[in-house]
Parts: structure tokens; sequence; C-alpha cells
């Protein structure tokens, strides 16, 4: 079972999928794609901890956990 974290303004919504189930990796797939072309970043997170593993590009239906962030803008 995996789980996407999409942290923002509005929280922190969670999407989970089946890794044997073709829809639910398909539904994850095209919102983690969806968030990247918005300048989203990927994180897989390893561990009980969730500690930040390191930035992914690609949607990967084996991961336990990915964290998405918006990209901070300074000024």
């Amino acid at each position: 079972m995996g789980t996407m974290h999409t942290l923002d303004t509005s929280g922190d919504t969670k999407i989970m999928w089946d890794a044997d189930k073709q829809d639910e990796v398909d539904a994850a797939r095209s919102m983690f794609n969806h968030l990247r072309n918005k300048h989203y970043l990927a994180f897989k997170a390893e561990g009980k901890e969730g500690r930040q593993g390191s930035q992914i590009d690609r949607f990967d239906p084996d991961l336990e956990r990915i964290i998405m962030v918006p990209r901070m803008v300074g000024g």
C-alpha cells in the first residue's frame, strides 16, 4: 500500500493506492503528474519516521510514501 501526501496551504491531502490495483495506481500517477506539472517537488519518504529520502521525478507505485510540496518562492 502506498500513500502520497500533498502538503500545501489546504493542509495534508492523502492519496492511497494498492500496487496490485491498476486503477488505483493510474489515479495516483495521474495526480503525481498533475502536481509535478504545477512545479511541485516530490520526495520519497523512508523509514517509520518518514524521514526525507531523496527527490524523485517519476511516480513509482512500489514506494511506500511520497511527499509532494510546492516550490518555495523567495523574494
